[in-house]
C-alpha cells in the first residue's frame, strides 16, 4: 500500500467513525502530534479521537489537497463539525460547553509511514480561529 493510500485510509475510517480501524493505522510508538497534546504511541492517537469526539461527534475532514512524496504525505483539510458536546480547553480545568454552532477549521497535517502505518503525525491549525468560532 503506498504512503497516500494509508492516510487516505486513516481519512475515511476518521469519517466512517471506525475508531479501532483509525488507530490500527498507526504503528504501536508513533509519534502523534497537535497542537497543546503531543504524545507518543496509539494512547495518543486515541486520546485525541476522544477528545474530538466528545465534543464534535459528527466531525468530519474534507481533504482540499494531499501531496505524496514517498514515505511522506501532507494533508490540507478542513474539519468540520458542530459543537455538541463539551470541550475540555487545552492547557486548562475549563470546559467550553457546547454551544451547537457550526465549526469549520482548516489545518494541515504532515505524516510519515513505513511499512503500512503512519509513524508520525503533525498536525498544525490556528487555534485563536478555534476558540473565536466557538465564541
Amino acid at each position: 500500500m503506498t504512503s497516500r493510500a494509508v492516510v487516505e485510509n486513516a481519512v475515511a475510517l476518521w469519517n466512517n467513525r471506525d475508531r479501532d480501524g483509525y488507530l490500527a493505522c498507526f504503528a504501536e510508538d508513533c509519534e502523534y502530534n497537535v497542537p497543546r497534546r503531543p504524545g507518543k504511541g496509539r494512547a495518543a492517537v486515541a486520546a485525541w479521537w476522544d477528545f474530538n469526539f466528545a465534543a464534535f461527534g459528527d466531525g468530519h475532514i474534507r481533504v482540499e489537497m494531499l501531496i505524496e512524496s514517498g514515505a511522506t504525505v501532507v494533508v490540507e483539510a478542513v474539519f468540520e463539525a458542530k459543537h455538541t458536546g463539551p470541550l475540555a480547553a487545552l492547557g486548562t480545568r475549563r470546559e467550553i460547553p457546547a454551544t451547537g454552532r457550526p465549526f469549520m477549521l482548516p489545518l494541515v497535517t504532515i505524516y510519515t509511514v513505513a511499512e503500512g502505518v503512519i509513524v508520525s503525525s503533525r498536525g498544525y491549525w490556528d487555534g485563536i480561529e478555534a476558540l473565536d468560532q466557538l465564541g
